[in-house]
């Protein structure tokens, strides 16, 4: 199997509960699912938890700075809870494939953080800068100005293209 294959399926069984389970309860099954060879499976199974446990925290520091970069804003406003929501987040939803897969996690993740109700729920500056940071008709985090002074202010104001957003 290519190492990217392996990479793969490392990357989905530690940062899936399920799959790691899978991996734990039945071998075979896991072996199957990823096309792996008993050699292959083997050495998987063979590695320590506290190399799990590293692997699985640079996979989810790197998404977490991704998210971070594609909605500076957000991640700016909302400070800690931003890495908070999205370690959250990238434990329970699995990261797609693809060239635009970064960009794609960061808008399933402002998504469900404008779903948040209740307790959660995210006050309206960062329910907005979410909308208009993960919007279809947003080049997603790219700005003409530096994020720090945009959240630094009273009232926000974004200025793009002409058009005003406050919040």
């Amino acid at each position: 199997m290519p190492l990217a294959e392996i990479q793969r399926a490392l990357a989905r069984t530690f940062t899936n509960d399920r799959v790691c389970d899978m991996l734990r309860e039945d071998p075979a099954r896991f072996a199957r699912t990823f096309d792996l060879s008993p050699v292959e499976l083997e050495w998987i199974a063979s590695i320590g938890e506290g190399r799990v446990r590293g692997y699985t925290d640079s996979l989810d520091r790197k998404r977490a700075s991704e998210c971070a970069r594609l909605l500076p804003a957000s991640a700016r406003y909302l400070g800690p809870r931003f890495r908070r929501e999205c370690l959250h987040f990238a434990r329970r939803v699995a990261l797609g494939e693809g060239p635009e897969r970064y960009r794609e996690d960061s808008v399933a993740l402002a998504r469900r953080l404008l779903r948040l109700r209740g307790d959660d729920a995210l006050d309206g500056r960062a329910r907005a800068l979410l909308r208009y940071e993960s919007s279809s008709s947003n080049h997603i985090g790219v700005y003409a100005y530096a994020v720090p002074e945009l959240t630094r202010r009273r009232t926000l104001v974004l200025r793009i293209g002409g058009r005003e957003f406050r919040c």
